[in-house]
């Protein structure tokens, strides 16, 4: 399906779609994800990027929130009065992953 603007010209999204690979996306039934229960046929396709991205959203939601042991760890040693604290340390990891954060901006 074409997308005119209002002078009937078709409108340009800045990309051109010439030598990008796509996939066509499946839905859990197996048919087209994009495919319309009407007659007109559309679909949907997605950039090998795009796919990429979204096995990796779903590799990442099946990850656990956090370590458990660490936790069960962390808990132990409050409850005794054994947790140590650096806070020399914990600055160094927050600058550390504030830089990290900085270099990833720059990149975009």
């Amino acid at each position: 399906m074409k997308i005119k603007g209002l002078s009937g010209q078709p409108i340009n999204t800045g990309e051109s779609n010439q030598g990008k690979r796509t996939e066509q996306t499946q839905t859990a039934g197996g048919a087209a994800a994009g495919k319309s229960a009407g007659a007109g046929g559309d679909t949907v396709s997605l950039t090998v990027s795009a796919t990429r991205l979204r096995e990796l959203e779903a590799q990442i939601a099946s990850l656990p929130i956090a370590d458990a042991q660490r936790v069960s760890d962390v808990q132990r040693s409050l409850a005794t009065g054994t947790f140590a604290f650096e806070p020399e340390d914990a600055a160094e990891n927050l600058l550390a992953q504030e830089r990290q954060f900085s270099q990833l901006e720059q990149k975009e």
